[in-house]
């Protein structure tokens, strides 16, 4: 589990690594990412896996319902929790261990047009924003 300030800094630093093409907004302990690959709601695990995954989907639904208020087509966003503990397969969404989320998020075909990825590095920043203003993730 991700608990310790560390931990969660740690966790930071790997986000803040994603190839150059993706952009990053962080709100609390939880980072929308938008890249070629894909537009993802990641989150670092805190009480349990089970809640963490829960929350996570949550989450990403009110991303891509917000998104969705400023652009005509917004792609999935696929939630995803950050855990070292991560042994049982069966969660809401994607848990994947820290050192393996880089790949996870740049590996993989282009799912979203480079026009498509430039409105949402365009409306990330001011979404995330309003999200935050409403009580956050």
């Amino acid at each position: 589990m991700l608990r310790s300030s560390s931990a969660e800094t740690e966790l930071s630093e790997k986000v803040m690594t994603v190839p150059d093409g993706f952009v990053v907004r962080r709100s609390g302990g939880h980072w929308a990412i938008a890249g070629p690959t894909g537009l993802f709601l990641v989150a670092r695990e805190r009480d349990s896996i089970e809640h963490s995954t829960e929350h996570a989907v949550m989450a990403a639904h009110r991303l891509r319902a917000r998104l969705a208020e400023r652009l005509d087509i917004v792609p999935f966003v696929d939630p995803v929790v950050v855990s070292v503990s991560s042994a049982n397969d069966n969660h809401d969404c994607a848990v994947v261990e820290p050192e393996l989320l880089e790949s996870f998020l740049a590996d993989g075909p282009r799912v979203i047009s480079e026009g498509e990825l430039q409105l949402i590095r365009h409306h990330l920043p001011a979404v995330v924003t309003l999200i935050e203003a409403d009580g956050g993730f």
